[in-house]
């Protein structure tokens, strides 16, 4: 994602991801600050809310 700077860790932190009850899907940051504001506006952050583009396991 070209330009997408986290606000908190100045990297691009972000990852994919959706909320569990599929009402939004977006960018969630991976840095310490940036994953407490997601759980802070969304109630999850990127451990808890679900990869769109999980790895397969063979």
């Amino acid at each position: 994602m070209a330009g997408a700077y986290c606000r908190y860790c100045g990297r691009r932190c972000f990852v994919d991801r959706v909320l569990p009850d599929g009402s939004w899907a977006g960018h969630m940051a991976t840095c310490p600050e940036g994953a407490a504001h997601d759980r802070e506006v969304t109630g999850h952050d990127h451990t808890t809310a679900v990869n769109p583009h999980p790895t397969s396991q063979s």
